[in-house]
């Protein structure tokens, strides 16, 4: 099964950087996603960009010297929000900081003030988390970026089970996109149901496969996004299911997560 690799970064000072990487990607037979080929689609960038992290097999994240777009709702980079999506989902992750002492940077593509405080705490917080690789030029982050996606995809290839679960999230297309509102009447509805702590994003996807009437997606993409095994995602969604058809019975307690 082909490979789909989510590059994250900032998109004007990395614009190099990214061609390089997605050329390396491609000549590898791998699948390249990024925000540069959404084109029309239904929901709002942010929710499209996390959407697509989930939807991959790994994740490469890519930091210059800009903290990036900060979304007004989280008060975080979407750079960063893309990365904490993917460890939600227990992505296999890879991550490359510029090197600050020999990579060249245009002044306009550095940051000051708080976006460069957030930065700084964003790539501490990244040297903590994971065995981080540096880059000096567009050159060397293409050479390490394939060797490190050779090594990754060899090692996934002998659990190829595991491989079902982000294809389903790119093909299935039974899906009910539920309003905010509408999933957080759901949300509050069905806690307590899985074994598990669920991310809201892992949640509202798999309560929308399953509105949707996927349930074998359902299942997959909450068993994915979580510790819980495949069996106990199902055992969790029967349980979930049967609630959603209580409110269906009674619709004025459904009417009560409307949009209003």
């Amino acid at each position: 099964m082909k490979q789909t690799i989510f590059v994250s970064s900032t998109f004007i000072d990395l614009e190099v950087h990214r061609r390089l990487v997605r050329d390396a990607i491609a000549r590898l037979e791998l699948t390249f996603k990024a925000m540069e080929f959404f084109g029309a689609l239904p929901d709002t960038p942010k929710a499209e960009c996390l959407r697509l992290v989930r939807a991959s097999n790994i994740f490469v994240g890519i930091i210059g010297m800009r903290y990036g777009f900060v979304d007004p709702n989280d008060g975080k980079s979407m750079t960063q929000l893309e990365y904490e999506e993917a460890q939600a989902i227990r992505l296999p992750t890879l991550m490359y900081l510029i090197d600050e002492e020999h990579h060249p940077v245009l002044p306009k593509f550095v940051d000051t003030g708080a976006g460069a405080e957030k930065l700084l705490a964003f790539k501490g917080q990244l040297k903590t988390a994971h065995v981080v690789n540096s880059f000096s030029s567009p050159e060397d982050l293409a050479a390490k970026v394939t060797q490190d996606v050779v090594r990754f995809v060899g090692a996934m290839e002998k659990a190829p089970g595991a491989q079902v679960l982000p294809q389903l999230a790119t093909t299935a297309t039974r899906m009910h996109r539920l309003t905010p509102p509408r999933f957080t009447f759901l949300k509050g509805k069905v806690a307590g149901t899985c074994t598990q702590e669920v991310p809201d994003s892992v949640l509202q996807e798999s309560l929308g496969f399953l509105l949707g009437g996927d349930n074998m997606a359902a299942a997959f993409t909450l068993s994915r996004g979580t510790p819980m095994p495949l069996d106990d995602a199902i055992d969790s969604l029967m349980k979930i299911e049967k609630i959603l058809m209580e409110l269906v019975k009674n619709p004025q307690v459904a009417r009560e997560g409307d949009t209003p």
